[in-house]
């Protein structure tokens, strides 16, 4: 997950991953299907968007009876599963120095950030996001594995990140 924007890019506009996340737990707490009203009484019109993110990404699918009278419905893909079963595990950020940055390995994905605190709390806030984590308490451990990567860099490395 490279830190480009704050989201994706719908024809909606951008989406939250934490909120498809949210719909796809939503979809597994109610029997591992979810119909278009109840994320639009939560959302309003952004449901919309959520809604054709968790598609494009293949976390939800489109599932509509036959029958005219049916609701719409979407349900929880094989995708969006394991993703809940995923963001289940405890938030985990392993770090190292490269060329003047930190890169932090992390559970959806590598993040590369300068070793500087408003970038490391942007760091903290997005991987909150997905977790579902307090941002404070991400903040403080992103802290300090940037802090021992810095510590633990050799050579020039050192001295970028100065």
């Amino acid at each position: 997950m490279e830190a480009t924007g704050p989201g994706p890019v719908t024809t909606h506009g951008f989406v939250r991953a934490g909120d498809v996340l949210r719909a796809a737990a939503i979809a597994q707490s109610r029997g591992g299907e979810v119909d278009f009203w109840t994320l639009y009484r939560l959302w309003g019109t952004y449901a919309v968007a959520v809604l054709e993110a968790a598609q494009l990404w293949g976390v939800l699918k489109w599932a509509r009876e036959d029958d005219p009278k049916a609701r719409v419905a979407y349900r929880l893909a094989p995708r969006g599963a394991a993703l809940l079963r995923s963001a289940e595990i405890r938030c985990s950020v392993d770090a190292y120095a490269l060329r003047g940055r930190i890169r932090m390995l992390t559970p959806f994905g590598a993040l590369e950030v300068p070793l500087d605190p408003g970038h490391l709390l942007s760091a903290a806030y997005k991987l909150a996001e997905g977790c579902g984590a307090s941002p404070r308490e991400l903040y403080a451990e992103v802290k300090a594995v940037a802090e021992r990567a810095a510590k633990a860099a050799r050579g020039l490395e050192k001295w970028l990140l100065g």
